[in-house]
């Protein structure tokens, strides 16, 4: 992700590391950087992160600082330096299924308006990439995620109960 522009990955908040929709679809290339053998890979991992960050934020608030501080997981937002075809405001959190729909999403332009059109105009992809097939992937991660939040939970912050925070992880995808 550090071949999005700063400008772009920190439009929103300084602080955080953001991922807008629109650095995902197949226009531009910053995902190029990954063999695109493993882009499928590349974007479950980050359907997961995300879907455990939100998880997280929106169930356990109050611990949410201390979780915040040991993973330093990416934020997935809307388009905020490119408006485009996806319905979302600036700023706000997107659903991580939109990740998955981001990075086949050949009708999002990215930004329509020219609006700050000088940041990725150079980041454009000249030939879209190969539709990404992820979704044997989704469903083989389903375990080693469920494993990772066990191991996270029982040695970083158990008294949050995993089985608790897996069943809602499960609800959301």
């Amino acid at each position: 992700m550090g071949q999005i522009p700063i400008d772009g990955n920190k439009h929103y908040d300084r602080n955080e590391f953001n991922i807008q929709y629109f650095f995902l679809t197949p226009q531009y290339k910053y995902l190029n950087i990954i063999p695109q053998d493993r882009h499928g890979l590349f974007a479950v991992a980050l359907f997961w992160t995300v879907l455990v960050d939100q998880t997280f934020y929106s169930n356990y608030r109050q611990s949410y600082p201390t979780f915040q501080r040991k993973t330093l997981y990416p934020k997935f937002i809307g388009n905020c330096t490119a408006p485009s075809l996806m319905s979302s405001d600036c700023g706000h959190h997107q659903h991580p299924r939109k990740i998955l729909q981001a990075i086949n999403d050949t009708a999002d332009k990215g930004n329509r308006f020219d609006f700050e059109r000088e940041i990725f105009n150079k980041d454009e992809s000249y030939q879209p990439r190969l539709v990404i097939d992820y979704y044997s992937i989704l469903e083989q991660a389903r375990q080693v995620m469920k494993d990772e939040i066990t191991d996270y939970f029982e040695n970083h912050q158990p008294e949050i109960r995993w089985t608790e925070f897996w069943t809602k992880c499960e609800r959301e995808i």
